[in-house]
């Protein structure tokens, strides 16, 4: 046998309780322990390995508890605080659309009614439309620059979270 056999063979034996392999690995690597007495020792080796790490006991410190605790915990909180500017950002957007398409359509019709009554040209409404219609989001971008991001860090999330906390309690 060649060396390239023993290598794959190694590398089959390491990954088999680990990651698994495939039928045809396994049924190869049977065959080559059946014939190659080295390849079967490393195997009796690295199962008497897995044997010994198994059997011993590993207690976590009550620190590395109480950290691990303290960690997922504070996962959590950042999970939920992720899925609430979800829910905001989706509101947020929602309103934008039918602020939008309302502002849109009264400056439809308020600048129809205008145009006719001034005696100018229909074409001057379009223009008036479409900036009504990004009126909203121009309102809402200004005062987004305007106002410190620091008043919008988490204090509306803050405070969903916190009426569902107690909502789920």
């Amino acid at each position: 046998m060649n060396s390239h056999e023993h290598e794959r063979a190694m590398e089959l034996i390491t990954q088999r309780n680990v990651e698994g392999i495939g039928e045809n690995d396994d049924r190869w690597l049977e065959t080559h322990l059946d014939g190659c007495a080295e390849c079967a020792g490393f195997a009796l080796a690295i199962s008497d390995a897995e044997q010994a790490l198994r059997s011993i006991t590993v207690m976590a410190s009550a620190a590395l508890v109480a950290s691990t605790r303290a960690r997922v915990q504070a996962r959590a909180a950042q999970l939920r605080e992720h899925e609430s500017r979800r829910l905001l950002i989706g509101v947020s957007f929602c309103l934008g659309v039918l602020t939008s398409t309302i502002s849109a359509w009264a400056w439809w019709k308020f600048g129809g009614w205008v145009a006719q009554w001034l005696g100018l040209p229909a074409s001057i409404v379009e223009p008036g439309v479409f900036l009504f219609w990004l009126l909203p989001a121009i309102v809402i971008a200004v005062l987004m620059v305007a106002i410190p991001p620091s008043a919008f860090e988490g204090s509306l999330t803050q405070g969903y979270m916190r009426d569902r906390l107690r909502g789920m309690q």
